[in-house]
């Protein structure tokens, strides 16, 4: 034990009038062990350090800041358990200086491979679903690893895009998460594959959904990921021109792995059959959700099929009985899935508005939602809400206009016009 850390503890210890039978006995530390530990001839664990602080009425991590020095083992190498515990500890209850200071040795000393422990700290941070504090470990490594083949880069790669995938920094992150699939672990790559479908599948970006749905479809032939894989190449056939057989045969394979996929997919079904122009469809569609926690994912095809059929006080009593649901779904947009079909519901609103002649409140709506879209890069969908507007615009406002210019200016469309 370091001499500051010792008398430190010492200090206390005469405080309170304790011998080291004293301190054993309070703290649950075997007598020989505080004996070994006093005397030098044992490093002092972290575990130890803590059970030490709480017998002594000390606040959690008040001694940390003298504990840097018993990371380092007799050579003076650190030792690879106490400093990925310790720098773990110090991240999350926010000592700074003693996180900075452990990052700095690990960073400079390109001698050993103190990546790794680093490396070890964000995973377990990420696990801890403590996001916001492992992203910084992945981009230290990021910056700092010289092998540009090693798995530790690529798959911090990989999470620093998971991180980032609801922000605009996703594309470029993902750049990057490209270019060293090869270099992931096999389990990792195969949830590489599925974010990247899903982040392609919240852009409508079908050809890549359908790209990377079959390469991980290619991995694995059971489980939830091979589940979703169909799942997902299912949707991305609609769009690109499959058959309605094709994407219900796919919807019955996956339906097979479990219960929960069953009832995906029999929800799904009914979307396919929307999709493909069956509107007939959807009031069974409406009676299936109904009383379902996961409503709000069908309700935005239910009210569009309304719309298209003319059937406007439907979709009045729709909007009347879900209201409830469609005001979460606006709140909600924290999960990703949310936020898509927030935007589905939304755009599927605002053509019920232009359809009943509520303007201008429908072709605000329809801007917005072009915005929303061109943000996230959902150029589909962003270009379906200009063509509704082109169809609307003798009745758009002098404000309308310009926005919808000015949405044509940051994306190059116009020949769609």
């Amino acid at each position: 034990m370091n001499a500051t850390l010792f008398q430190k503890i010492q200090h206390s210890m005469k405080e309170l009038g304790w011998r080291k039978i004293d301190l054993a006995q309070r703290s649950g530390i075997h007598m020989s062990d505080i004996s070994r530990t006093f005397n030098h001839k044992q490093p002092l664990s972290l575990k130890h350090l803590d059970a030490i602080t709480n017998a002594l009425g000390l606040g959690e991590g008040s001694l940390y800041p003298f504990y840097v020095e018993e990371c380092f083992n007799e050579n003076q190498l650190l030792d690879k358990r106490r400093s990925i515990q310790f720098l773990y500890k110090c991240i999350t209850l926010g000592y700074e200086k003693q996180k900075s200071d452990l990052l700095f040795i690990m960073i400079a000393e390109t001698s050993e491979n103190y990546l790794s422990y680093i490396f070890t700290v964000a995973e377990k941070l990420l696990k801890a679903k403590k996001e916001e504090k492992a992203l910084p470990l992945y981009e230290l490594i990021i910056k700092n690893e010289s092998n540009d083949f090693s798995t530790q880069l690529a798959t911090s790669y990989f999470r620093r895009f998971f991180l980032l995938r609801m922000t605009e920094n996703a594309q470029m992150a993902l750049t990057h998460v490209l270019e060293h699939l090869m270099c992931l672990p096999r389990e990792v790559r195969m949830e590489a594959y599925l974010w990247i479908t899903a982040y392609y599948y919240r852009r409508e970006q079908w050809k890549e959904v359908l790209y990377y749905a079959e390469r991980l479809e290619s991995m694995i032939k059971e489980g939830e990921y091979y589940a979703r894989a169909l799942m997902y190449k299912s949707f991305a056939l609609v769009r690109l021109g499959g058959s309605l057989e094709e994407v219900l045969a796919l919807t019955s394979q996956y339906a097979q792995e479990n219960e929960y996929f069953a009832e995906i997919a029999a929800g799904n079904r009914f979307a396919a059959y929307l999709d493909f122009g069956h509107l007939e469809y959807a009031d069974e569609y409406l009676s299936w959700l109904e009383g379902r926690e996961d409503t709000y994912v069908g309700l935005p095809k239910v009210l569009e099929a309304y719309v298209q059929l003319n059937r406007i006080e439907d979709a009045k009593r729709l909007l009347e009985w879900y209201q409830h649901i469609i005001s979460d779904m606006a709140v909600g947009v924290e999960l990703w899935l949310k936020q898509k079909v927030n935007l589905d519901f939304r755009y599927a609103y605002a053509l019920y508005q232009c359809e009943t002649l509520l303007l201008p409140e429908g072709l605000d709506e329809l801007l917005n939602v072009a915005n929303t879209a061109n943000q996230i890069g959902n150029i589909e969908r962003f270009k379906k809400c200009l063509l509704i507007y082109w169809k609307y615009r003798h009745h758009a406002t002098d404000d309308q206009r310009n926005k919808y210019i000015q949405l044509l200016g940051i994306n190059e469309y116009e020949e769609i016009y």
